[in-house]
C-alpha cells in the first residue's frame, strides 16, 4: 500500500503534463492552421470531370528550368507539393490547397497535365512572387522561405527550387515518375521569383539585434586562418554531439550494457520527455531559424522551428543528470569541478548551435532555463523505485500518445512507440543487482549495439520500400518500439544469462 501511494504523485504529474501538452498542441494547430487558412485563395475553377478512383492531386510550380519540391519529414525524400483529395474538394482544389499548406505558396491551377496512377498532376502558377534564398546549399539547391506553411516541420522539412535533371530516382518519393518531371515542368507556365540574401526585417526586434551579434560571430570565425578555422569547426562539432539523437542513443545503450537497464531508465525517460517538451514548444511558437532569414549564416543541417534549442535543452538535461548522479552530495571539490565541466559542455553546446546558424542566442538561453526546471522535476519524479515501476512509464506512454494524436508530429509517434516498448518490457528487468566481469560487459555491449543496428537498418530498408507515408511512419514506429524492447528486455536477458554462473 505504501508503494502504491508513493507512485501516485508520479502518475498525477504525468497526467498533468499530458493535459498541459494537449493544450499546447491544440493552441499550436489552431494558430498555425488559422494563419494558413486566412491566406487561402478561394476562387478556383474546378475540373468538371475526373476519374472516380482519383485519391490525390499535386501541383507543378516552375521557375526557369527548376521546380518547387518539398523535402518530406516521414519519407525523407523529395516530391512535388500534393496530397489527398478531401470529400468536399475537387482534384484542382485539393492541389491548390496542398500547395499552400506544404509550401506557403498561393497558386492558381492552370491546367491538368496528366492523370498518373490515382493522382492528378496540375500545372500551377504562383499568384505572388516566390521568396527564394539566393545562396545555394551544399547540394546546389536553393531553399524557399516556407516556415509559415501549415505543414512545415510536421510533413515538410524544407521547400526548394530544384532542377528535375539533378535528381536521381532514389531521391524522389515516386521513382517511376522521375523521368516525367522535366516534361511536366516545361508544360507549366513560369512563376515569378524574388531572390533574397537578408529578410531579417521580418524578424522580431530581439531577433534582429541577435542577428547582428550572430553575423559578427560568424564573420570573425570565417576570417580566421584555415588551420584555426578547421580547429574551430571541429570543436563546434564535438560540442554539438551531446544534443544529437544518435549520440544520446549510444550513451543510453552503453549505460544499459555496463550498469544495467535499470540504471539506463532515468536517462531514457528524461530524454523522451525532454524531446517531447522541446518539439511541443517549437509548434507553439513556430519561430524561424536564423538561416531562414539570413541564409549566409547556415553552417549546419537543421529543420523545423527555432525556439527553444532542442539540442541545448537535451544537453542540459543529460549532463545535469550525470552531475546529479556522480557529483551531487559528494565532496565540495568533486561537486564544484563537476559543475564546472557540465557548465562548459552545456554552454559549448549552445555556442555550437549559434555558430551553425540554426538557433538564436535567446533560443539557447531559454533552453538552459527550461532544462534546469526539467531537472528539478526529474529528481523528484524518477526515484529508483518509481522509474522501474509501470505507473510512471504508463504515464509517459499516455503523454506521448496524446501528443502524437494532437500534433501529428512523426517524432511524437516514435516517442510513444519507445515509451510503450519500455512499458511492456519492465517485467524483464533483473530483480537484484548483477555483477559481470569486464569481458562479459564488453560482450553485452557489442551484442546490444549489433542488435540495435540490425533493428534500425532492417526497418529503414522496409520503410524505404514503400511510398505511402502511413506505412513508412508505421515502419519507423515499429522499429522504435522494437529498439526499446531490445534495450530493456534484451539487455536484461543477457545480463541474467551471463551473470548467473558468477552469482551464488
Amino acid at each position: 500500500m505504501i508503494r502504491q501511494c508513493g507512485l501516485f504523485p508520479s502518475a498525477f504529474i504525468m497526467l498533468a503534463l499530458s493535459v498541459f501538452t494537449s493544450l499546447f498542441a491544440v493552441h499550436s494547430r489552431h494558430a498555425h492552421a488559422g494563419e494558413a487558412n486566412s491566406q487561402r485563395v478561394v476562387s478556383v475553377k474546378p475540373h468538371d470531370e475526373q476519374p472516380a478512383n482519383l485519391v490525390g492531386a499535386a501541383c507543378v510550380i516552375r521557375h526557369g528550368k527548376q521546380m518547387v519540391m518539398t523535402s518530406e519529414v516521414i519519407t525523407r525524400k523529395f516530391s512535388i507539393p500534393g496530397g489527398y483529395i478531401d470529400n468536399q474538394d475537387t482534384a484542382s482544389e485539393a492541389a491548390r490547397r496542398e500547395a499552400l499548406e506544404e509550401t506557403g505558396i498561393h497558386v492558381e491551377v492552370v491546367k491538368l497535365l496528366q492523370y498518373r496512377d490515382r493522382a492528378a498532376i496540375f500545372a500551377c502558377v504562383a499568384t505572388q512572387p516566390i521568396l527564394v534564398a539566393e545562396q545555394k546549399e551544399s547540394a546546389q539547391r536553393q531553399q524557399i522561405a516556407s516556415w509559415h506553411a501549415a505543414d512545415f516541420s510536421r510533413e515538410v522539412k524544407a521547400v526548394y527550387l530544384i532542377s528535375p535533371l539533378s535528381l536521381v530516382s532514389a531521391e524522389y518519393r515516386y521513382p517511376e515518375d522521375t523521368a516525367l518531371l522535366y516534361q511536366w515542368m516545361m508544360e507549366t507556365p513560369e512563376s515569378e521569383v524574388v531572390f533574397f540574401t537578408d529578410i531579417s526585417d521580418r524578424a522580431s526586434v530581439l531577433h534582429q539585434a541577435e542577428l547582428v551579434v550572430i553575423t559578427a560571430f560568424k564573420n570573425w570565425g570565417n576570417a580566421l586562418p584555415d588551420a584555426a578555422k578547421s580547429v574551430l569547426d571541429s570543436l563546434m562539432w564535438l560540442l554539438n554531439l551531446s544534443g544529437e539523437y544518435w549520440f544520446v542513443f549510444l550513451l543510453i545503450a552503453v549505460i544499459a550494457s555496463v550498469a544495467g537497464p535499470g540504471t539506463m531508465l532515468p536517462l531514457l525517460a528524461a530524454t523522451v520527455i525532454t524531446i517531447l517538451v522541446s518539439t511541443c514548444l517549437k509548434q507553439v511558437f513556430y519561430l524561424p531559424r536564423p538561416f531562414y532569414l539570413v541564409p549566409g549564416l547556415q553552417n549546419g543541417d537543421a529543420y523545423g522551428f527555432s525556439f527553444p534549442s532542442g539540442h541545448t535543452l537535451l544537453a542540459t538535461v543529460i549532463w545535469g543528470m550525470f552531475w546529479i548522479k556522480l557529483c551531487a552530495g559528494k565532496s565540495r571539490l568533486r561537486a564544484g569541478s563537476g559543475l564546472l565541466a557540465v557548465a562548459v559542455l552545456i554552454l559549448g553546446q549552445a555556442l555550437a548551435r549559434v555558430w551553425f546558424g540554426v538557433h538564436f542566442i535567446s533560443d539557447t538561453v531559454a533552453a538552459i532555463v527550461i532544462g534546469i526546471l526539467l531537472l528539478i522535476l526529474f529528481t523528484r519524479l524518477f526515484t529508483p523505485t518509481a522509474i522501474r515501476g509501470k505507473a510512471i512509464w504508463l504515464g509517459i506512454a499516455v503523454l506521448t500518445g496524446v501528443a502524437a494524436g494532437l500534433t501529428l508530429l512523426p517524432a511524437h509517434t516514435y516517442l510513444f512507440a519507445i515509451s510503450l516498448g519500455v512499458f511492456l518490457s519492465l517485467d524483464a528487468l533483473p530483480k537484484e543487482s548483477l555483477t559481470l566481469s569486464v569481458p562479459r560487459h564488453i560482450v553485452v555491449a557489442l551484442v546490444l549495439l549489433a542488435g540495435s543496428g540490425a533493428i534500425v537498418y532492417s526497418f529503414a530498408v522496409m520503410a524505404n520500400a514503400s511510398t505511402v507515408s502511413l506505412i513508412i511512419l508505421g515502419m519507423h514506429a515499429a522499429g522504435a518500439f522494437l529498439l526499446a524492447v531490445w534495450l530493456v528486455a534484451g539487455s536484461s536477458l543477457m545480463l541474467k544469462l551471463l551473470a548467473a554462473p558468477e552469482t551464488a
